[in-house]
């Protein structure tokens, strides 16, 4: 069974719907005794997972059974928050079929939609450092990735997700579109915006970890939970785009030791050796590198808490981190970090932070709100589908220009022998262009 359902979501060209893409074809070759559906979604602004959840309820337990099955679990642990009141009133019903499938409910609280938190919360297991939910026996899986999962099953490939586009548009919804569409079209699908479009700075995901683009000209990626559109001379976006060499000057210049951004750390507080406040103390004295406190920064999962929600100055030791990465990694420096905390922190359970406090302090409270009921797909005439939109080697273009291709036809084959996996057309018309890097197509 784990090979047969890891071949049909190979096939189907599954990734991580959640994160950065993991090929989820990897996870179903594993063996592990408990299998989460992460529906927690705890970034603010984001709808896309609780609409998945509503409308999908039966099709996203199938695919958590399915998976269940393929890695020899004996547990499903279908989890999100309980103010998700609409879905959870779906997935009651359907959940009952299921006796080895519980509902677990969370706080609205940031982050519990991280993986490594999210297993603490649901099993009591801590996820040594450096480390993955499968090194303590448990497959995490978003809530849109199992549904992906239940339809490769039934042989249809992963053409489609669900997004939320929020923000400085006229209707904000929730919409089911085509990967590779462009966010021009996306935002065009809400009604719409206001700004010039030389003054539009798009955050791709969530307002704490989401990837900041400028222009309307990118495309979305199987990733894409959310497309939200703020002006560009946004202070969080001035904030959150500041060069590397400008954040160390500042961290040399302002970081005062208190110790705000360690004592809130996620990783921290869930008994890991994550110390942000040393590790900017070593950048600020200009430490030796690989010095212990230095190479921490591997450790970092990259969740904004630092910056956005810890340092009463306004420091950054997310964005020092990212850049003591690139260092370490051009130094070829492994993570030496590896221990397996106990237990988690005293302080775990009265330093969680409230989503809606979370959102307030990025700055872009203005746009919390009710949105449109959730919309049907969208037609989309052309989309520019990436080779690379997942974790691993780029898929190998399989087409070639003035090529005909029907929505589910195979583009860009996964790499033999690597981490990779295939790209789907997922509209039907001509393809117009082909680089190592993209295929596109024009319906």
């Amino acid at each position: 069974m784990s090979s047969n359902l890891a071949e049909q979501i190979l096939a189907a060209g599954v990734v991580g719907a959640g994160g950065a893409g993991f090929p989820t074809h990897v996870k179903a070759t594993s063996r592990v005794d408990t299998v989460i559906a992460n529906g927690a979604e705890c970034e603010p602004l984001i709808y896309s997972d609780q609409i998945v959840m509503r409308v999908y309820a039966r099709e996203t337990l199938a695919g958590l059974k399915q998976m269940m099955d393929a890695v020899g679990a004996t547990r499903g642990i279908y989890a999100l928050k309980a103010e998700y009141e609409e879905a959870l009133e779906a997935l009651t019903p359907e959940a009952a079929r299921y006796p080895d499938v519980e509902i677990q409910l969370l706080q609205s609280v940031y982050p519990s939609g991280d993986e490594q938190i999210l297993v603490y919360e649901c099993t009591g297991r801590i996820v040594p450092e450096g480390g993955i939910p499968l090194d303590v026996g448990v497959v995490v899986d978003n809530v849109e990735t199992l549904l992906n999962v239940h339809m490769a099953t039934r042989g249809r490939p992963l053409t489609h997700r669900t997004v939320t586009v929020n923000g400085e548009v006229r209707r904000p919804a929730v919409f089911r579109l085509p990967v590779g569409t462009s966010y021009r079209d996306a935002v065009a699908a809400a009604g719409g915006t206001d700004l010039p479009e030389d003054e539009i700075a798009v955050i791709d995901g969530g307002p704490m970890m989401g990837k900041i683009r400028f222009g309307l000209e990118h495309s979305m990626r199987k990733t894409t939970g959310a497309l939200i559109v703020v002006p560009r001379d946004h202070e969080y976006i001035v904030r959150r785009t500041m060069p590397a060499r400008t954040e160390t000057r500042l961290t040399m210049a302002a970081c005062c030791q208190c110790r705000e951004c360690t004592d809130l750390c996620p990783r921290w507080l869930l008994g890991h050796d994550l110390e942000p406040h040393k590790v900017m103390r070593a950048i600020a004295t200009r430490s030796k590198i690989p010095a212990s406190q230095i190479t921490q920064a591997h450790i970092c999962c990259g969740c904004g808490v630092c910056d956005i929600i810890a340092c009463p100055i306004g420091l950054s030791p997310r964005n020092v981190f990212a850049m003591v990465k690139d260092q370490l990694q051009e130094q070829q420096v492994p993570n030496p970090h590896h221990a397996q905390p106990e237990r988690v922190r005293d302080s775990f359970e009265y330093t969680k932070i409230p989503k809606k406090r979370a959102l307030a302090r990025t700055g872009l409270l203005n746009y919390y709100g009710p949105l449109h009921e959730a919309e049907p797909a969208v037609p989309v005439r052309r989309v520019r589908l990436l080779t690379g939109q997942h974790i691993g080697a780029p898929a190998t273009p399989v087409v070639d220009i003035g090529d005909r291709v029907n929505e589910g036809d195979l583009v860009a084959a996964a790499k033999e022998n690597s981490l990779s996996t295939n790209v789907h057309a997922s509209i039907s018309g001509t393809v117009t262009a082909v680089t190592p890097d993209a295929v596109e197509i024009e319906g």
